[in-house]
């Protein structure tokens, strides 16, 4: 029954195409992932960056906040 409506249908090639694109996608994330991490200090440096300091911020004073929460 399906086969009969997808042999019709001239719109096929939209979901393989997406299906071939995540695929590959996804083979090429597994392969960054155990092929390019190898590095140790890659790994650490890639892990540590939500706790890194951020430069662009560090330039700034502390600006002291409000006791009743509003803006200076």
């Amino acid at each position: 029954m399906f086969q009969d409506y997808f042999a019709q249908s001239d719109h096929l090639i939209w979901p393989l195409l997406g299906l071939v694109i995540f695929v590959l996608f996804f083979v090429g994330v597994l392969a960054y992932v155990f092929l390019g991490l190898r590095d140790k200090d890659k790994v650490d440096e890639i892990a540590a960056l939500p706790l890194a300091q951020d430069s662009a911020t560090d330039d700034y004073p502390n600006i002291p906040s409000q006791a009743d929460g509003r803006a200076p």
